[in-house]
C-alpha cells in the first residue's frame, strides 16, 4: 500500500498553540496520529539513546518546526489534497501570527514504517498500562500491564491523549465477566487492553482491511489467539447481528461518533457502558447531547489538553 505524506513546516509567535491548531486540522481529516519535528533544544546525549538500527545523525538534528500526517494513497487522494490545501488556507491563510508551507509526498508503505519506528518509544500511559513497541526492550514492574505493539500500517501507538484517556476509562469499567467491542479498532490496542483487563470476549470492527490485519498481528504479538477474540472488517451493524456487549469503546472522531451513534447504541446492553474518545473539547456537549437522545446517561468525563473522553451508561 502506498501512502501520501503531508508535511506542514511552520513558524509562529506562539509555537505550542499553533502546533496544536495544525494537529487538530489534520484530525479533521481522520488521521489518528501525527509526527512532530521540532528544532533540537534538548541534550545532545539523547541521540545515543536511539537504537543503533535507526540511528542517523541527520535525522536527529532537526532545524524546522513541522507537523506530518500520513494518508492512504487511493482514488480520493487528489481530491483530498485539494480539500486539505483549502482547509489550511481557510484556517491559517490570513493569520499574522503564523506562517506555513504545506507539501505532499508519495511514500511506499515500508518507508513509512521505517520512518515511524525511529520516533516510537516505550511509554507508560496510565497507572497500570505500558505500551512497548516490539523493537524496544523493557523490564516491567510486577504491577504493570504491558501492551506489545507494532503499529505498522495502522495508527494507534497509545501515546496520543485520545488513546490513553480511553484506556484509563477502560481500566475503571471493564470486569472479568465482560464482553467488549472496539468500534474502529485501528491497531487493535484497545482490544489488547481489554484482554489484559480480563474481558471474557472481545470483538473489534474496522472498515479498513489493512487496519484489521494489523490488529490481528498485534493480538498475536500479545499472545491473544482464543476463539472469543474476533476482528471483523465492515460496518458495525453489517458484521454484528443480534448481539450486545457489556462495554463498547470507540476512539474515533466526534463527527464519526455522531454519524454512528444510532448503530453503536444498538449493540450496548441495558446498563452497559459506552466509552467514547477522540472528541475535541469544542464538540463535547454536542456528543453528550446526542448520546442522551439515544438513552445514554453521562457517567464520567476525562480531559487532557483539548481532548475529551466520556463514559456513559445505557438506561
Amino acid at each position: 500500500m502506498e501512502l501520501t505524506e503531508v508535511k506542514v513546516i511552520f513558524d509562529a509567535e506562539n509555537i505550542e498553540k499553533c502546533k496544536n491548531e495544525i494537529i487538530n486540522a489534520f484530525y479533521e481529516f481522520g488521521v489518528s496520529g501525527v509526527k512532530i519535528d521540532e528544532p533540537m533544544d534538548r541534550n545532545s546525549l539523547d541521540y545515543y539513546k536511539i537504537d543503533s538500527d535507526y540511528k542517523n545523525e541527520k535525522d536527529f538534528v532537526v532545524n524546522e518546526l513541522a507537523v506530518t500526517a500520513y494518508f492512504p494513497k487511493n482514488a480520493y487522494s487528489v481530491r483530498r489534497e485539494i480539500i486539505i490545501k483549502e482547509r489550511f488556507e481557510e484556517l491559517f491563510g490570513d493569520r499574522d501570527d503564523l506562517v506555513y508551507n504545506i507539501s505532499f509526498y508519495d511514500l511506499a508503505d515500508e518507508d513509512y514504517v521505517k520512518k515511524k519506528k525511529k520516533y516510537v518509544f516505550t511509554t507508560k500511559i496510565s497507572d497500570r498500562f505500558v505500551v512497548k513497541p516490539t523493537w524496544r526492550d523493557y523490564e516491567k514492574n510486577s504491577d504493570e500491564l504491558v501492551i506489545e505493539l507494532d503499529p505498522g500500517r495502522a495508527f494507534g501507538t497509545g501515546t496520543h491523549p485520545t488513546t490513553y484517556l480511553c484506556i484509563r476509562l477502560m481500566e475503571k469499567y471493564i470486569e472479568n465477566s465482560h464482553t467488549v467491542i472496539d468500534v474502529g479498532t485501528g491497531s487493535g490496542i484497545l482490544m489488547v487492553a481489554a484482554n489484559k483487563l480480563g474481558a471474557k470476549e472481545i470483538w473489534g470492527v474496522d472498515i479498513d482491511p489493512d487496519a484489521c490485519e494489523v490488529a490481528k498481528e498485534n493480538l498475536i504479538l500479545n499472545g491473544i489467539t482464543d476463539e472469543n477474540t474476533k476482528v471483523l472488517v465492515g460496518n458495525l451493524l453489517n458484521v454484528v447481528e443480534n448481539k450486545t456487549f457489556d462495554v463498547v469503546v470507540a476512539n474515533i472522531l466526534a463527527d464519526v461518533i455522531l454519524m454512528l451513534l444510532k448503530d453503536i447504541s444498538k449493540v450496548i446492553k441495558k446498563d452497559g457502558i459506552l466509552i467514547l474518545s477522540g472528541i475535541i473539547e469544542d464538540k463535547k456537549n454536542l456528543v453528550i447531547n446526542a448520546c442522551e437522545k439515544e438513552g445514554l446517561e453521562l457517567v464520567e468525563v476525562q480531559e487532557d489538553k483539548e481532548w475529551v473522553a466520556l463514559s456513559l451508561r445505557m438506561k
